[in-house]
């Protein structure tokens, strides 16, 4: 069933209806254009198609010769027009492949989106494929159910409109999961998503627990877990993966960043490790225990526009693209409406990023990491130091041990009543 559609004019004509009371037409025609000649050009655009008296001000100013038709723009401004056209429209939505308005249907959604075949475009939007990492859990979320939820809400707030399909583009899953691959047979868990619009924006929290099955759950081999295209563990990590841990300036890697928390958390069980991908809109935090491994994710999705916002296309990137989310750690976190987590300070030049923790007792670690072969002797010589406040029950003191970090070497200073006095194996 779709959705109601407004009729309206697409072609770069005005309205036959003039409306010579507005506010604007009272003010003299320099200011018109002064005020207009600061609005980007989508938007003088649909103004000029307004009424024709607003049209002769706009086209004999800041529109020149066939300026005033959309077809002129660029792609990402027609993208931008198309969205203000059908921006009181809660039936259409922005297709970005063939820069049309396309009917929405209400049994189209994240949990159960309309096979594409069936779609007006083959493959609409751009990049949306990336977004779908979680598409074999059962939650596929393309760009048009972001645009629809986002202007239903708005809609709902403003008009009165009926949140009959925002309920639904905002409907909850739950589904069990058995990780495909793991050293040690299988990980039973749960994966579950919770859309939610806040503050204009869509976001999405992500759960993964994994659960013992039919042994206890093996360090950082949980299967192939993915949070967001840059942000991955998989139990294959240290013998495909041939990178480098740190970077050229000797820090650590920030798609590392999953990892890393990852294997801090089993080396203090129980208490949780948070992060932030440098790359997207991403926060995650980690809980694990042998029985238990809990993983979590806030997602921001961006404010109503199109896919060329900077917010949904940092979710589209690849893997090895520039780093585009520029913000501070956890706020998405924080903005769903989750307590945050107090972060760990620098104890160096060179810290791990976006560690958190809940407890309030503290030891201080310490991380090096060096390249194999590197320096003089068996070891090498360690660069860069990392050190970290990790919260445990007990303090003695510390020893050190050697701790296998992809293709590195680690020495890790801890307590030895901290559960950490063992060997983490990679390999």
């Amino acid at each position: 069933m779709s959705l109601t559609l407004h009729p309206r004019r697409c072609n770069g004509e005005p309205s036959a209806q003039q409306n010579l009371n507005l506010r604007l037409l009272q003010l003299p025609v320099e200011l018109v254009v002064a005020i207009a000649s600061h609005v980007p050009r989508p938007s003088q655009i649909l103004a000029s198609q307004t009424c024709t008296a607003l049209r002769n001000i706009l086209c004999d100013s800041v529109l020149q010769e066939d300026e005033h038709l959309p077809a002129h723009l660029p792609r990402e401004e027609q993208a931008e027009f198309l969205r203000l056209l059908s921006r009181g429209s809660p039936g259409e939505w922005v297709c970005e492949e063939c820069m049309e308005l396309h009917p929405a249907y209400m049994h189209d959604t994240p949990i159960k989106p309309m096979a594409e075949g069936f779609l007006p475009c083959f493959f609409p939007g751009l990049g949306q494929e990336d977004t779908h990492i979680h598409a074999h859990y059962g939650f596929k979320l393309d760009h048009r159910h972001v645009q629809l939820a986002l202007k239903h809400a708005r809609l709902a707030a403003t008009t009165g409109l009926s949140t009959e399909y925002l309920q639904r583009l905002l409907q909850p899953i739950r589904k069990h999961i058995r990780s495909r691959y793991t050293r040690k047979g299988f990980v039973d868990g749960d994966f579950s998503a919770y859309p939610k619009v806040v503050d204009g924006r869509f976001l999405v929290k992500s759960t993964f627990e994994f659960r013992e099955a039919y042994s206890k759950i093996c360090r950082e081999y949980l299967g192939t877990v993915a949070l967001c295209g840059h942000q991955i563990i998989q139990a294959s990590d240290v013998h495909n993966w041939r990178g480098r841990v740190v970077d050229p300036h000797n820090e650590v890697h920030p798609l590392y960043a999953l990892l890393v928390a990852t294997r801090a958390a089993f080396l203090v069980p129980g208490t949780e490790f948070c992060g932030s991908c440098r790359f997207c809109g991403t926060d995650f935090a980690i809980t694990a225990t042998p029985a238990r491994v809990t993983l979590r994710c806030w997602q921001d999705f961006g404010p109503e526009g199109t896919t060329y916002d900077p917010h949904w296309r940092s979710h589209v990137s690849r893997v090895f693209s520039t780093a585009t989310a520029h913000r501070i750690e956890e706020s998405i976190r924080v903005l769903y409406g989750e307590e945050k987590g107090k972060v760990v300070k620098r104890e160096s030049k060179s810290p791990v990023r976006g560690y958190t923790w809940k407890e309030e007792s503290e030891v201080l670690v310490s991380l090096h990491f060096s390249a194999p072969g590197a320096g003089t002797g068996a070891s090498g010589s360690f660069a860069p130091s990392t050190s970290l406040k990790m919260p445990v029950k007990r303090s003695f003191n510390s020893v050190t041990m050697p701790v296998h970090a992809s293709c590195h070497d680690a020495m890790l200073t801890l307590p030895s009543g901290a559960r950490g006095n063992e060997m983490i194996h990679s390999a």
